[in-house]
């Protein structure tokens, strides 16, 4: 009964450990705005409870996926997480990748995202050489939300097949046309979609130069960059229920 008590203790003394660390960096990186803080104490009494409570679920929320991007940054670079953070702290470019990674998974609902933040952290970790690689990771995978991930997965798919007299049997790349085939629902804001992944470099137009073959011929050529399938297979590789 003691030994079991014992282990009981020790596992919340190490939960209660995780939680203050966590805590801290989340405080770090700014969830914790003294600022903001300020003048939500000082709305308090003008908001009503129900919106509070709102803004305190949002709060629980975030750190909640700090927490998670920091435990897969722990195993993944294969130390516990305070040995990880005090990694970090031995290095400017560990701490810049640990507050951006951080803050990107603060901010998105995606799961599989957040566990690929945080193994962006833990690789940076784990090998420092790796670091600047990593953090570009860490940009792009910020860009990339539910919608941009069906958007990825359909331009990870073979394209489509050429009309006839065409000398190729499928198109080198995706059109608009055939993109709203697979998307219907991106209609008006495919444009969006792909001018925010283009400027992460995450995709590229491969048909510049084409030649239009009509007036209503598209000469866009949408394809997945080396970085935009290195990014879509670092959310892939997240097992559901990760």
């Amino acid at each position: 009964m003691g030994h079991e008590a014992h282990e009981i203790k020790s596992g919340s003394s190490a939960e209660a450990g995780v939680k203050a660390t966590t805590g801290v960096i989340v405080a770090t990186v700014g969830m914790f705005n003294p600022v903001a803080g300020i003048a939500l104490g000082a709305l308090k009494e003008y908001l009503d409870a129900p919106v509070l409570g709102l803004i305190e679920r949002e709060r629980a929320r975030r750190e909640e996926r700090a927490a998670r991007a920091l435990q897969a940054g722990s195993e993944e670079a294969q130390r516990s997480l305070n040995r990880l953070v005090q990694t970090v702290e031995t290095s400017p470019d560990l701490l810049a990748l640990m507050s951006e990674t951080v803050q990107a998974a603060m901010e998105t609902p995606l799961a599989e995202k957040i566990v690929a933040l945080g193994r962006c952290l833990g690789r940076g970790v784990r090998d420092e050489a790796s670091v600047d690689a990593e953090r570009l990771r860490v940009r792009g995978l910020a860009g990339i939300e539910a919608p941009e991930v069906k958007l990825l997965e359909v331009l990870a798919k073979e394209t489509h097949p050429t009309p006839e007299g065409w000398y190729q049997e499928r198109f080198p790349g995706w059109r608009h046309p055939e993109i709203l085939t697979e998307l219907p629902g991106f209609a008006k804001v495919l444009d969006a979609s792909i001018a925010r992944l283009a400027a992460e470099g995450i995709i590229k137009d491969d048909g510049i130069g084409r030649v239009a073959m009509s007036d209503d011929d598209p000469t866009e050529m949408w394809i997945l960059t080396n970085f935009g399938r290195d990014c879509l297979s670092l959310l892939q590789a997240v097992s559901p229920g990760e």
